[in-house]
């Protein structure tokens, strides 16, 4: 299990440091306030769902492996760019110039595979 990967005393796993808020949030989205941060954060990042997102017209896919992330093509086959976890490329992979953490509230279509 990933080192950010933690569990709630019912046993319900969770994103430790990208952490869901039920108290302001509910529950509709896994303590998270809209999809795309439930997406991302959640299935992505710790239950190992791939993912696509659009953002700006363009559609982005990653790859959710156990030992890395990687974006990668629209199947899912040819990695493009490989990061050590999801929180990593959170981080770390860019966007004309912005981490994709400072514009996840942005993002369309978050979805899951």
């Amino acid at each position: 299990m990933k080192d950010y990967i933690s569990e709630d005393s019912l046993g319900n796993l969770f994103n430790s440091e990208y952490k869901p808020d039920y108290a302001n949030n509910g529950d509709r989205y896994h303590g998270y306030s809209n999809n795309s941060q439930e997406a991302l954060f959640y299935y992505f990042a710790v239950l190992g769902y791939d993912l696509q997102f659009d953002y700006k017209g363009r559609t982005y896919y990653f790859l959710s492996e156990d030992a890395y992330v990687a974006r990668c093509d629209k199947d899912f086959r040819t990695e493009l760019e490989v990061f050590d976890n999801a929180n990593v490329m959170f981080r770390t992979f860019l966007i004309d110039g912005t981490p994709l953490i400072n514009i996840v509230d942005n993002l369309e279509n978050a979805d899951i595979h």
